[in-house]
């Protein structure tokens, strides 16, 4: 099945991690019609967040605390 996501919504890929028990594979299981989806609106929500420190329990990253001052971007990073 040929992936064709959305335009600026969301990573293209989102491979499984080496170190994850099971991997994905997508497959077109007909519940997207001919139309399409429609496209997505951007909403802003205000947050009180508790910290900006992000942790980190990944063997393969060499730190375990960061600062992320972002939540739920439009650019979809996989690793936010």
């Amino acid at each position: 099945m040929k992936s064709n996501p959305l335009h600026g919504r969301g990573a293209r890929t989102n491979a499984s991690g080496r170190y994850e028990r099971f991997a994905r594979e997508a497959f077109d299981d007909g519940w997207v019609g001919e139309e399409g989806t429609r496209p997505f609106e951007t909403i802003v929500t205000p947050e009180l967040a508790k910290t900006i420190i992000s942790t980190n329990h990944s063997p393969d990253i060499s730190f375990d605390q960061s600062i992320n001052p972002y939540r739920g971007c439009e650019h979809g990073c996989i690793y936010c």
